[in-house]
C-alpha cells in the first residue's frame, strides 16, 4: 500500500527536508488482524516513524507499506515503489523503523542502500543509531548481517520443529479435506494442535474413493456428483466455502494421507490421525488412476517446424498438431485449435490441413 501525502498550501512553511518511511510486516495474518511482527505492527511503526521525522525537522511525502510480505527477497512491491520514486522526486531521508525491515540478508540490504545512496536518500531507523559515520555504518552491518542469521536460523528451527513433528506422528501442514485441524488440551490444560475427522466431509471422500475404486467413472464425474452431493471447502477468514476445484480434488484421490500417512519430504511417514479408508480401496483406486494415466498418453510425437508457433486467429489459443487416419488407412497430419478441442473457449475453427499451414 502506497500512500503520497498532498503538497503543503502557501500559507504553510514546508520544512525544508523531504521523507519517505517504509513499513512491514511478513504475514498476511499480521496485516489483516493488526498483529505485530517482532513485537511491531504496521500502526506501531508508522507512528514510530512520524516521530523520528518529526525529530529530524522534515515533511514525510510517502509511505509505503508491504503487508505480508517476506525480507527474505527484495521482490516487494511497495519497495520497488519507492526507489522508484526516490529517483523522480527530491527526497532527503528514507525512514524504518528498523533496518531489517527492508531487507533480511546482506546482499538485498547492500543493493537497497546502494539505490537510496545513488538517489541522495539517507536511510534513517527510528531505533538503531546508524549514520555516515565509520561507527554508524559498523552498526548498520552488524544489524544486517544479526537479521540475515535470525532469518536462517529461524528457517532451520521451524524444519527441525516440523521433521520431529512428523517422526511422532504429526502433521506439520493443513490437514487434507475430509479432516480438521483443531485445538484441544491435555489432561494438565495445556493446549495443543491435533487433527480430527471432519464429519461433515469425510462422508464425501470416502464415498468418492469407494466410487472410483469401481472403475466406473471419471475423476470429473465424481466430482460434478459429490458438489453435487453437497462437497464443499472449508471456509477460512479471508475465502467463504465454496466448490472443490478438480486438481484439489484429484490430488485427494492420490493423498496417502487418507491411509493414515504423513507425506513430507518426498517421503511417507506414519501418522496419528485416523484413516478415512482401508489400504485395499486406496490401492484399487492408485491403479485404475495409473492405468487412465498410461492410456491418456501419447503413443508418439509428431513434429513439424511449425508447431508450437501458430495461433487461432479466432480465440487466440495455440494450434496443436495432431495425425490422424482415413477409413482407406491413409494418415495425413493437420493442425487443430486447442481452445475447441478441449472447450476452453467457444471457437468453431475447423482443422487446418498442414499442407495449407505451409
Amino acid at each position: 500500500m502506497t500512500l503520497l501525502l498532498s503538497a503543503l498550501s502557501e500559507a504553510e512553511e514546508a520544512p525544508a527536508f523531504t521523507t519517505v518511511t517504509y513499513q512491514r510486516v511478513s504475514t498476511k495474518e499480521q496485516a489483516s488482524k493488526g498483529g505485530r511482527d517482532d513485537g511491531f505492527s504496521i500502526p506501531a511503526q508508522r507512528e514510530a516513524n512520524s516521530r523520528k521525522a518529526e525529530a529530524l525537522g522534515t515533511r514525510i511525502v510517502g509511505e509505503f507499506v508491504d503487508a505480508g510480505e517476506s525480507a527474505r527477497s527484495a521482490d516487494r512491491p511497495d519497495l520497488k515503489r519507492m526507489l522508484d520514486y526516490i529517483v523522480s522526486h527530491q527526497v532527503t531521508y528514507c525512514i524504518v523503523h528498523e533496518v531489517d525491515r527492508l531487507a533480511r540478508n546482506r546482499l538485498d540490504d547492500v543493493e537497497i542502500h546502494r539505490d537510496l545512496l545513488d538517489a541522495g536518500v539517507k536511510l534513517v531507523s527510528a531505533t538503531e543509531n546508524i549514520d555516515d559515520t565509520p561507527s554508524g555504518m559498523l552498526l548498520h552491518g552488524i544489524m544486517s548481517s544479526i537479521a540475515e542469521f535470525y532469518s536462517k536460523n529461524l528457517a532451520i528451527e521451524v524444519t527441525k520443529g516440523l521433521t520431529q513433528k512428523v517422526t511422532t506422528g504429526g502433521t506439520p501442514m493443513r490437514a487434507p479435506l475430509g479432516y480438521l485441524n483443531v485445538r484441544a488440551k491435555d489432561e494438565q490444560g495445556r493446549e495443543y494442535r491435533t487433527v480430527e475427522i471432519d464429519e461433515e466431509r469425510a462422508p464425501f471422500i470416502r464415498w468418492a474413493f469407494e466410487q472410483y475404486a469401481t472403475g466406473e467413472h471419471s475423476v470429473v464425474e465424481l466430482l460434478a456428483d459429490a458438489t453435487a452431493r453437497g462437497l464443499t471447502t472449508i471456509p477460512t477468514p479471508q475465502r467463504p466455502s465454496g466448490p472443490v476445484g478438480r486438481s484439489t480434488f484429484f490430488k485427494i484421490l492420490r493423498n496417502p494421507y487418507c491411509i493414515g500417512l504423513v507425506p513430507y519430504k518426498g517421503a511417507n511417514h506414519p501418522g496419528s490421525h485416523e484413516p478415512l479408508i482401508d489400504l485395499a480401496t486406496w490401492q484399487r483406486v492408485q491403479s485404475i488412476i495409473d492405468t487412465a494415466k498410461q492410456a491418456r498418453a501419447r503413443k508418439c510425437v509428431h513434429d513439424h517446424y511449425l508447431k508450437g508457433s501458430l495461433f487461432c486467429g479466432a480465440c487466440r489459443s495455440r494450434l496443436q498438431l495432431d495425425l490422424s487416419t482415413n477409413e482407406q488407412g491413409i494418415q495425413y497430419t493437420y493442425y487443430s485449435c486447442s481452445g475447441r478441442r478441449t472447450r476452453k473457449t467457444k471457437c468453431t475453427r475447423r482443422a487446418i490441413p498442414v499442407a495449407i499451414a505451409d
